[in-house]
Order: structure tokens, then C-alpha cells, then sequence
């Protein structure tokens, strides 16, 4: 675990999870900042500043954006948070770069879930093999559905997680969401973006809902408002740091390897 040195677009400290070992670098952070201040307006590219990384440069990687939109129409609050997928990369030890999508400045909240690997720009490695591994969620009363690709790849530090959504029993829709995850690690604690469902008022993205992980347990508090539309098929899709033993020393890992093959 480490904290920021600085960034170039106001967002104040920025704390990181971290694994590293010599050919990448997995990255978990949540970073929130306003669209409207000065600093944020004058870059070019999102830049945040760190402690040296065990890699120099990486490859484009994917992180989410996402954005608060509320609406209170005749006492309801319509909620049209979004989301989307921006690049981000490496560029040097000390220096993690964000595309700056200027699409929605206009909102007064954005969010970044760096939850990614990055790895290391034009190195290979040797691969080794991760297991598939089917994760169950189970309820004391099942409301909850979820479809064949909600999976987890684990590895000794980290863990590549992905949940695809189903349905939900119409009288849970609203009502806040709680699953065991059987078969997922128990040592993972992180806010996930759950990107899904028709964005009324925003229909260039996707919508956004907040899930959290933690102790082997999936939560989700509220949904934005078109969340269980049809068609859209919300998911989650993030690379996790396992709490306990990290490292930042660039030391390679013989276990945790990237390039691995899927059973």
C-alpha cells in the first residue's frame, strides 16, 4: 500500500493497493475529484504521481469512470449515475496516466476505479496456469440470479474477479442486495462498479451502481434506475490486491505470473 506524491488534476492525496512484481503491476485505487476546478481544466491527460513503480512503462489498460446524476421529480429521486471505460498506462516509474474524457464536465462528482493490471509495455513473460474458478452466490432466500460467466481467477496476491447479473425477484428489486460468494477469497475488501442498465438521461453510457466486496460477501445498496433494464446485462470486472502480504519491491512472483491460461 502506498499514497500518491501529487496528481495534476486536484483530486488531493490518492491511496493505492498495490502488488508488483517484475514484468506488472496490479493497481486498486478510487479516486474522486470535481470536474470544475482549475487544475482539472488545464490538463491534457490525467497524470498522478507516485512512489517508483516496479515497472517503467506499460501497456493501455482499462479503468471505469463514472459520474452522479440525480434527478427529483414529484418526490422520487431518478437516479442516472453512469459509467464508462477509459485508458490509462504507466508512462514512467513515477507517473500513472488517465485519458481525460471531457463528455460529462457538467457533472458535479466523477469517480475513477483504477482496479486494473498493468503490464509491463513490450516484455513477455512465462506464462503459467490459473484456474477458472465458479463462484456461488448464495442467499438465505435466493432473489438474486446471476449467469455462467460470474468467475474469479485467483493467484497467492491478487484475484481477477467478474460477475455477470441475470435478474432479481420484483420484490427485492429496490431493496438492498446480499449474496455470499462462495468459492471467491475472503481476504478482499473494495467498493466495485457495477456497469449496467439503461441510462435515460445520459444515453451515451451505461449506468452505475456502487457494489462493495468484503469478507467473502458481494453487497449492492441501491441501483441507478434503469439498472434492471433488458439488454443490458450489468457486470463487474476488476483486478483485486488480496489484504495481507503485498509488495512493492518489483521482486518477481513465481506464482503470480501474468499471461495465464484459463481453464
Amino acid at each position: 500500500m502506498f499514497n500518491s506524491t501529487g496528481n495534476n488534476f486536484g483530486a488531493g492525496s490518492i491511496q493505492f493497493k498495490d502488488y508488483q512484481a517484475e514484468n506488472y503491476v496490479v493497481l486498486n485505487a478510487k479516486i474522486t475529484y470535481d470536474p470544475s476546478n482549475a487544475d482539472y481544466q488545464a490538463a491534457d491527460v490525467l497524470e498522478i504521481y507516485v512512489p517508483d513503480l516496479a515497472i517503467g512503462r506499460s501497456a493501455v489498460t482499462g479503468v471505469f469512470l463514472t459520474f452522479q446524476d440525480r434527478y427529483v421529480y414529484s418526490s422520487y429521486t431518478w437516479n442516472n449515475d453512469g459509467g464508462t471505460v477509459v485508458k490509462s498506462w504507466i508512462k514512467d516509474k513515477n507517473t500513472i496516466c488517465i485519458e481525460k474524457l471531457t463528455n460529462f464536465d457538467d457533472k458535479v462528482e466523477h469517480t475513477l476505479f483504477i482496479q486494473a493490471l498493468y503490464p509491463m509495455l513490450n516484455q513477455g513473460g512465462s506464462p503459467i496456469k490459473g484456474t477458472r474458478t465458479r463462484i456461488n452466490m448464495t442467499q438465505e432466500t435466493r432473489y438474486l440470479y446471476w449467469d455462467s460467466e460470474t468467475f474469479c481467477v485467483i493467484f497467492d496476491h491478487w484475484v481477477f474477479l467478474h460477475i455477470g447479473f441475470s435478474s432479481c425477484s420484483y420484490s427485492y428489486r429496490n431493496q438492498p442486495w446480499e449474496a455470499i460468494m462462495d468459492g471467491f477469497p475472503t481476504d478482499v475488501c473494495a467498493d466495485v462498479p457495477f456497469i449496467g442498465g439503461s441510462n435515460q438521461y445520459n444515453p451515451s453510457v451505461n449506468g452505475f451502481s456502487l457494489a462493495h466486496v468484503e469478507n467473502g460477501v458481494f453487497s449492492c445498496q441501491e441501483r441507478m434506475s434503469g439498472f434492471d433494464s433488458t439488454g443490458y446485462s450489468p457486470f463487474i470486472f476488476a483486478f483485486l490486491v488480496r489484504d495481507g502480504e503485498q509488495s512493492q519491491s518489483g521482486g518477481n512472483d513465481d506464482d503470480d505470473e501474468p499471461g495465464h491460461d484459463i481453464d
